[in-house]
């Protein structure tokens, strides 16, 4: 049996992520790097903060997402800025995401996730449906954040408030982000940039009693910075027992050490519960379900950047709790799931530039998660003792360009994780970017896994059947893509991308006869598709985007993979201190229920929905200005639902007001 090793006590790894965090400024402080030469071209950290927009509003942001552009490595990444989510009154992941094409998302209520599967997901082309566990990296800053009990990421610890800016990955990213990286999510947090300080203050109340309370403020200091943030968000719920209640607290404090060389520190905290008003069509319980987590996430990080060498040392440490109140209908009695979780690692990543053609990535990655839980009912409690598994993984890309009028980058890429308890597993990629003019061709290919979680041994444990969990074997993906990106003017921009996504070995759970059940590696499936879109931007106070997304599965039930998905978008200032945000949905019908557990398929009907925003801004001088601003959601009324059994909500309006200064 493999020996396990761990810090008992949360407390103790925090004064270590200190402590460590106090020898790195040591360090730094007594061996800084050299001082860059003026003459080379400065790159910035890939995960630098990004600078606010603070200019007064005379360009409107790009509706719906801020950019999709191709790495080096032919990886297409699609951003969202703390300006969208603003445009779009997105005060939540899975409202940011689920305008973006080829994401779809679940969910019972307005505000809050009743768990981190049907009642509160993302998914991607199809991805990131299995629960527990996920096929999908939700992360931080570039660390993974996900309940180390089971395994997948919890959307109320993912808070849109705290974000500057928001990268998904659409295809899989087995070098840099290892398991559970059949997609990832990337949400990059709030910093302040430029010198001075600044303050936003934002309210707002619609029906339903539904309420959000933000505030932020964030300074630059000469080499000290600074930033903060406190937000609420409050629902009654669309229908009776669909309340929800998100809080959350981010503080940054970064110092630069010398020229070149940064040293910060994040604490992300979240308190949230969301409640479960059941399928309408379903008998009352005796009992409201409610899912309750709290969560604390800490990351010490280092960087150093001399000429066109940039590298970074991240230390991090996640811990969490969840109060999980459910009704069992056939027992007729409520039962409680409480769960503690935690994870930390230390990610090490150099990003070298070699002359002016060639990048290369190197990186080290050790990571811990896991847990216990218990469940109590009233004739019987289960009690599962914490347990922890380790990775650690190496791996390393490069990319090397040729060419002038005409760029060609072929980049290839490999990674090796070691699992304490599912033993060794290689990843990799290749892709091939062709630039001239105007035109972008990027092409693809990626071999993932995705390692069983912690969930497995719990369910082994329950179901008496012991440590053989560990014959489970890793879940695999191929990818392959192909992409053109054409600039048609200064204006207006379009793109296509074909994929095709092959998942082997998915675990399925096994029922009796014979007993007891069990999981397998029986999941099978491809998804074909494309995704199109067009940006256009014909003046600075108009801007529009269109994108489709259809999707091929077999066999046709996989869930949540919706054939044709369709997304638009206008913002616009028409005219002075007048700024509207218009968007615009059609999801085609889809499977939904989890595969894991699903022996047959249940569809849930096409939808269609609008959604406005409209402002008024007043500025007070040169740097402080008001908002006043009215947002609807489902302007038509449709009726639908991403789950079966849970109408979604109707018409929603509100208001609110947001101050800067």
């Amino acid at each position: 049996m493999a020996t396990h090793y761990r810090l008992s006590n949360p407390r103790s790894l925090s004064r270590v992520l200190t402590v460590l965090g106090a020898a790195l400024l040591t360090i730094a402080a007594t061996g800084p790097a050299a001082e860059p030469d003026d003459q080379q071209p400065q790159n910035p950290p890939a995960d630098a903060p990004v600078k606010r927009f603070t200019e007064e509003v005379t360009i409107v942001a790009p509706p719906i997402v801020e950019s999709d552009r191709v790495t080096s490595f032919a990886t297409q990444i699609t951003s969202i800025s703390a300006r969208q989510v603003d445009d779009l009154g997105a005060g939540e992941l899975a409202n940011a995401l689920r305008r973006m094409p080829g994401v779809t998302i679940s969910r019972y209520g307005l505000v809050g996730s009743y768990g981190g599967g049907d009642g509160g997901a993302v998914y991607v082309r199809g991805q990131g449906s299995g629960r527990p566990g996920a096929e999908i990296g939700i992360m931080i800053d570039g660390i993974p954040r996900f309940a180390g009990v089971w395994t997948h990421p919890l959307l109320d610890t993912l808070s849109t408030d705290t974000a500057e800016r928001i990268d998904v990955y659409k295809s899989a990213q087995p070098v840099l982000l290892g398991t559970m990286a059949f997609a990832g999510v990337n949400l990059l947090p709030k910093a302040a940039t430029q010198e001075g300080m600044s303050t936003r203050v934002m309210g707002s109340f619609g029906q339903h009693a539904t309420s959000a309370v933000l505030v932020e403020h964030g300074a630059r200091h000469g080499a000290l910075d600074y930033y903060l943030t406190a937000s609420q968000r409050l629902s009654d719920g669309q229908r009776e027992n669909a309340g929800g209640r998100v809080r959350t607290l981010y503080g940054r404090l970064g110092y630069e050490i010398a020229r070149g060389t940064n040293l910060s520190l994040q604490v992300h905290s979240n308190d949230a519960w969301a409640d479960d008003p059941g399928r309408v069509d379903a008998p009352a319980t005796g009992v409201v379900p409610r899912f309750g987590v709290k969560d604390t996430l800490s990351i010490v990080t280092l960087t150093r950047q001399h000429g066109n060498h940039t590298g970074s040392l991240k230390l991090y440490h996640d811990n969490g709790s969840i109060d999980w109140l459910q009704w069992d209908a056939g027992q007729r009695h409520a039962f409680t799931t409480l769960t503690d979780f935690s994870s930390y690692g230390l990610h090490l990543q150099e990003n070298l530039r070699l002359g002016d053609r060639t990048e290369l990535v190197v990186g080290f990655d050790h990571d811990t998660h896991g847990g216990s839980t218990t469940e109590r009912r009233p004739t019987s409690t289960f009690v599962f003792s914490e347990l922890m598994l380790h990775n650690n993984a190496g791996y390393a890309m490069v990319a090397r360009t040729f060419g002038t009028a005409t760029e060609i980058t072929p980049s290839i890429g490999v990674r090796y994780t070691d699992s304490a308890d599912f033993g060794g597993h290689w990843g990799g990629q290749a892709g091939l970017v062709v630039r001239r003019g105007g035109t972008e061709l990027h092409a693809n290919l990626a071999q993932a896994f995705n390692l069983p979680g912690v969930y497995t041994a719990v369910m082994y444990s329950m179901w008496n059947r012991g440590d053989t969990w560990k014959n489970l074997e890793a879940e695999r993906l191929d990818h392959a893509e192909l992409g053109i990106s054409q600039r048609l003017s200064n204006s207006t921009r379009a793109q296509l991308t074909v994929f095709r996504d092959r998942v082997n070995d998915a675990l399925r759970f096994v029922p009796p006869p014979p007993p007891p059940p069990m999981f397998a590696n029986l999941g099978d499936f491809t998804i074909r598709g494309a995704e199109a879109s067009l940006s256009i931007a014909p003046s600075q106070s108009v801007a529009v985007f269109a994108g489709a997304t259809y999707l091929d599965p077999s066999p046709t039930d996989v869930p949540n993979a919706p054939k044709w998905s369709l997304v638009s978008g206008l913002s616009c200032l028409p005219i002075e201190h007048v700024r509207l945000s218009l968007d615009a949905e059609w999801v085609d019908t889809q499977a939904v229920l989890n595969p894991r557990y699903a022996t047959s398929q249940t569809r849930i009907d096409s939808y269609f929905l609008l959604n406005l925003k409209a402002g008024y801004r007043l500025p007070f001088g040169s740097r402080a200005a008001a908002e006043l601003y009215v947002a609807g959601e489902n302007l038509t009324g449709s009726k639908y639902e991403y789950r079966p059994g849970y109408p979604a909500p109707g018409r929603v309006l509100s208001a609110g007001v947001e101050l800067w200064f």
